[in-house]
């Protein structure tokens, strides 16, 4: 599978939008199939906080549908008693209920009365450098570490000016509302496509990938939002060059062959957590072929201003 995913996979020349440069990845995806949860929520798959005993780190997914669903790392939910980000990536089975692992993306909020309440697909995913340090936790201790999850967000309202009753990331995008849209009308996603390598004043930062076109498009804006909100840090100074295709590619097969340790995916299929000399994160496989990958660099890399 890792083979024939390095043979397939190819990227694009990026858009760009000021010190933001996204390489789009293209390639013939999976056979298997599955849906993405922003699509699935409307034909009625449901997330919620676990029934008789609400849990920050945890959320139950209902899944009636007769293919699995796909919870990407990073994406956010928002409702309920406060606003989750996937902490991995999760294909639930097709007709099963399953527990998920999340972090709470809403510091100053547990609202009770709404404990019932379905939770709704956030228009924006969480950024590179919140998912990065999510994804080192969950590789070192099987979980984000929540503490440091609310004061990266904490960290990230203040350098943007964002207030918030709750602290909730939503209010931190509320706030730069307009010019993360300019940057959405200059990173528009290409017919086919299966995912993204982005990066930010020059550096590689992230890259995303998922088996189907489909499931990408349901992706894409959310993950869009979340790089351009780790990317308007770095408006008003100098704007390197985007870093060359093969940097990106660097990343991508990295990501793709290092050896790493595998185990049960939460719902379907084996996790993959790598940590390389070039590249560190996740990747979900299932029936032999790639559902989910997520890389980051590996070391130091490009920080906000």
């Amino acid at each position: 599978m890792i083979e024939t995913a390095i043979a397939d996979l190819r990227l694009g020349a990026p858009a760009v939008a000021g010190p933001l440069a996204v390489f789009p990845v293209h390639g013939d995806g999976a056979a298997l199939e599955f849906r993405a949860f922003a699509e699935a929520a409307a034909l009625g798959v449901a997330v919620t906080e676990l029934p008789g005993r609400a849990s920050v780190s945890d959320l139950l997914v209902v899944n009636g549908l007769d293919v699995p669903v796909l919870l990407y790392e990073g994406e956010e939910v928002r409702g309920a008693q406060q606003d989750r980000t996937l902490d991995v990536s999760v294909l639930v089975p097709a007709g099963a209920s399953l527990a998920v692992p999340v972090s709470c993306v809403e510091a100053g909020r547990w609202e009770s009365t709404r404990a019932t309440e379905a939770f709704q697909a956030a228009p924006q995913a969480a950024y590179p450098s919140l998912r990065r340090a999510k994804s080192r936790a969950v590789a070192l201790a099987g979980r984000a570490a929540q503490h440091e999850v609310w004061a990266l967000v904490g960290e990230k309202a203040m350098r943007h000016g964002a207030a918030s009753d709750t602290g909730a990331l939503r209010d931190v995008f509320s706030a730069r509302e307009e010019v993360l849209g300019r940057f959405a009308e200059r990173i528009v996603r290409e017919d086919g496509q299966l995912g993204a390598v982005a990066a930010i004043a020059g550096e590689v930062v992230v890259a995303d990938v998922v088996g189907r076109a489909e499931v990408w498009a349901a992706l894409h804006g959310p993950l869009m939002a979340g790089y351009a909100l780790d990317a308007v840090e770095h408006l008003g100074g100098p704007q390197p060059a985007p870093p060359p295709v093969e940097e990106a590619e660097r990343l991508l097969r990295a990501a793709l062959t290092a050896p790493g340790v595998v185990r049960p995916g939460v719902g379907l299929g084996e996790e993959v957590r790598y940590a390389c000399a070039t590249a560190q994160g996740g990747r979900l496989v299932c029936d032999g072929e790639l559902v989910a990958l997520t890389a980051f660099p590996a070391g130091s890399r490009t920080t906000p201003r």
